[in-house]
């Protein structure tokens, strides 16, 4: 009886909507981004307000080129980050975090909250690029990204994947545009 009571009393002061979307690090903090790639002083202000507009919470994605690379992107000399990142240990630190991000997204699913995306960047990212074909990523994406596909889809169906492209303000307002879409359509 008395758990019932517990249960009842979350229920009526619990405001969380249990939605959110799995963003990476940049988009919420401009500061981790490569040298002379910033497009906004702090974050990208306009996806933020998106979201509190639409009651859904931001689950950050640590930056996979700083946990494999360092904050200084360390890789030999004339080594791309994409190469770094595409070689024994770049993949192996980029599938780990993979992990724990799926396994966080799957923990968050089993508790009742809804995924309603990821949210990846910009097209030529080395670690986090989206590109998109049907339901899954393309080879052009992301290294980590194509990690954390491969680790979610061990905890069971695909998940929905959508780039925000920031470096050009028309790509930029496609995506938002996309993203209030798909926001809109979960809205429970």
């Amino acid at each position: 009886m008395f758990d019932f009571l517990r249960r009842r009393e979350k229920e009526t002061t619990d405001a969380r909507r249990g939605r959110f979307l799995a963003v990476i690090e940049c988009h919420l903090n401009q500061n981790v981004r490569d040298d002379g790639t910033a497009r906004f002083p702090a974050m990208n202000v306009d996806f933020v307000r998106l979201c509190e507009r639409y009651g859904v919470g931001l689950m950050s994605i640590p930056c996979p080129e700083i946990e494999a690379l360092g904050a200084e992107r360390r890789r030999p000399r004339d080594t791309t980050i994409r190469e770094a990142l595409e070689n024994e240990p770049g993949q192996s630190r980029c599938f780990h975090l993979a992990e724990r991000v799926a396994a966080r997204i799957d923990t968050r699913e089993r508790q009742g909250a809804q995924l309603v995306a990821i949210v990846g960047g910009n097209p030529k990212s080395p670690g986090c690029a989206v590109h998109c074909v049907g339901k899954g990523l393309t080879d052009e994406s992301g290294v980590f990204m194509k990690a954390l596909e491969t680790a979610l889809n061990a905890y069971g169906p695909p998940r929905r994947f959508m780039a925000l492209r920031d470096h050009d303000q028309a790509a930029l307002r496609e995506d938002l545009d996309h993203i209030e879409e798909a926001l809109a359509a979960d809205d429970r």
